[in-house]
Order: C-alpha cells, then structure tokens, then sequence
C-alpha cells in the first residue's frame, strides 16, 4: 500500500512540473507515457491481486490506471505550463493494457509450468 501511494505521487509530481524537452516530442512522450501507466497498472495489480482473481484484478487496475491518467490530463490543463493531450491518455490506457496483459499472462503460464513439475 505505501508503495503505491508513493508511486502515485511521483506520477503526481512528474505530472505537473514543468518539464523542458520532452514535452511534445514524439515518441518520447508517448513512450514515457506509455511506460508510467503500465506501471501504475501494474502497482494497482499486486495490490488488488489479494482480494480478487488475477482477471478482476487486471480489469480494474486497468480502469484505475486509466482513471489516473485522465485525472492528471485534466489537472494538467488548468496549469499554464502543461496542456491535456487525449494522445497522452491513449499512451496511458494502451501502457496500462500492454502490461497488465503481460503481467496476466506472466502469472498464468508461470502458474502452468508450475504444475508440470513433478
């Protein structure tokens, strides 16, 4: 639980300074947004994975990474420096999505290969 509070506080703060350079230039944007929601999905997930199936949990750390991408886009238009960018909230939702998948399948075939041993 810390860890993800503090996770989403640095995604907080790199959320709205002001950042010179990579704003704007594509991909690097996208990719760091990418990046950041995966692993934001993924911090939702190990949290959540106690309390439902590997599924429920990977459908709504989707949702909740998705949320908070969206919350940050609409924080960052009210600030001068930054702007809402519907690209960067695509970035988010398909990173959240790419690892929550990989995570997903991670589990499910290391689970199988677990039971193969004799």
């Amino acid at each position: 639980m810390i860890s993800m509070v503090l996770w989403l506080f640095i995604v907080l703060l790199l959320s709205v300074l002001p950042i010179k350079g990579v704003e704007g230039r594509y991909p690097t944007d996208k990719v760091i947004h990418f990046v950041m929601y995966g692993i934001t999905a993924i911090v939702f997930l190990r949290n959540l994975r106690s309390k439902a199936s590997i599924v429920k949990s990977g459908i709504l750390s989707v949702i909740l990474a998705s949320l908070v991408g969206f919350a940050m886009e609409i924080i960052q238009s009210a600030l001068p420096w930054r702007e809402f960018s519907f690209s960067d909230e695509l970035a988010n939702v398909s990173g959240a999505v790419f690892f929550t998948v990989l995570y997903v399948l991670r589990d499910f075939y290391g689970k199988r290969s677990n039971q193969r041993i004799p």
